[in-house]
């Protein structure tokens, strides 16, 4: 229908996959704990360092890690200028001022817990995938896939176990 279009759905090309989609993308605000604070539904074709500083204006206060799509040393001096967020990325190869190893290595933890929401969005809750038929139908699941990832978060701490992100063993205990 012409519903997708008409909510901003875009064509984009998805490198890491070789493949090129119609839609949207789902960019996340997520936890040193892997809770989603946060995200903004954008078209595919929206940069991802214009959607992520969107919706870091909407929050004050913050210390964040992005990836090398977010660097933009204009972008991060606005949001600490404005809403004490303080932007940080890993600089591409090919600048010059570069992180020492040990920072490095902190980030890469950090980014694993971000792969691990998406791994677990993308595979337990099948988020990629979506029968929906209209734009709406799309944000209610959407909504309600987030919603759940909270909540086994919630009972991983309610049942006082320590990696609040082994969800998968809610469904299939031990």
């Amino acid at each position: 229908t012409g519903d997708w279009k008409a909510h901003g759905a875009a064509f984009w090309k998805v490198s890491s996959r070789s493949e090129t989609i119609f839609g949207y993308k789902l960019h996340l605000l997520v936890t040193m704990g892997g809770l989603i604070l946060d995200f903004e539904l954008a078209p595919a074709n929206a940069t991802d360092l214009q959607v992520g500083f969107e919706m870091l204006t909407e929050h004050t206060d913050l210390d964040v890690l992005g990836d090398k799509a977010y660097i933009s040393a204009e972008k991060a001096a606005q949001l600490w200028q404005h809403n004490r967020v303080r932007l940080r990325t890993v600089p591409r190869r090919n600048q010059k001022k570069q992180l020492p190893d040990h920072l490095k290595k902190i980030y890469n933890k950090v980014r694993q817990i971000i792969e691990t929401v998406n791994g677990q969005l993308s595979e337990q809750f099948n988020i990629e995938k979506n029968h929906a038929h209209t734009f709406w139908g799309l944000c209610t699941r959407l909504y309600t896939k987030l919603t759940a990832h909270t909540l086994c978060i919630y009972l991983n701490r309610l049942l006082g176990n320590s990696n609040l992100l082994q969800i998968k063993a809610l469904a299939f205990p031990n």
